[in-house]
């Protein structure tokens, strides 16, 4: 499967949330929406720093893949969408002409001469699986009210509701314990999805 195909995956799953949607800016109401920025071969990392320097908002999923060469075996980050990245522009107010002639950025995504903006809800929908170190969890999309199970730990296989997510990696589960719900916090790497709300 490609990353394109991945993607459109990934974002078929996901839900509208109003609460992600971006606040408008009070000069003239507009609001400043998730585009899609296309880069060359493997220089995801070099485009968000020149956009980074240049004042835009960026966000770069990535994910810890392992690359084996001769005989060694490490662990590397690079980008969950293999030439992709996204800025936050708000198109009536920013000069984002510059975008395009960024090092390492091959064009950003337009439609009508115009950058196109992500669907509201899923770019915020990917950064809130997203840990600290910038690594995308797709498998891990959480909301309140899911039913989940503890995949390890002291109260491994119990079911409880998802109650709150983190954005350190840690969730609050309410367990079902002698007829009370007890809330506990753990990784969100020991738990899997049983059920959406």
């Amino acid at each position: 499967m490609s990353k394109e195909e991945e993607f459109t995956m990934l974002q078929s799953d996901l839900h509208y949330d109003p609460l992600l949607e971006p606040t408008r800016d009070s000069r003239d109401g507009k609001a400043a929406r998730w585009c899609v920025v296309q880069t060359h071969q493997h220089s995801e990392s070099l485009a968000e720093r020149h956009l980074l320097s240049q004042n835009f908002r960026t966000y770069l999923p990535k994910r810890k893949r392992t690359v084996r060469h001769a005989r060694s075996v490490k662990t590397v980050c690079s980008a969950y969408f293999d030439c992709y990245l996204f800025v936050s522009l708000a198109v009536d107010q920013q000069s984002w002409y510059p975008i395009n002639s960024t090092v390492g950025v091959r064009k950003l995504v337009m439609s009508h001469g115009v950058p196109t903006p992500a669907p509201y809800g899923v770019v915020e929908s990917l950064i809130s699986a997203t840990d600290d170190d910038g690594i995308l969890h797709p498998d891990v999309l959480l909301r309140p009210g899911q039913r989940i199970r503890i995949t390890d730990g002291p109260f491994s296989d119990q079911l409880g509701v998802l109650d709150y997510v983190g954005r350190a990696g840690a969730v609050r589960i309410l367990l079902d314990i002698m007829n009370r719900s007890i809330p506990i916090t753990i990784d969100r790497d020991n738990i899997s999805i049983v059920s959406q709300n």
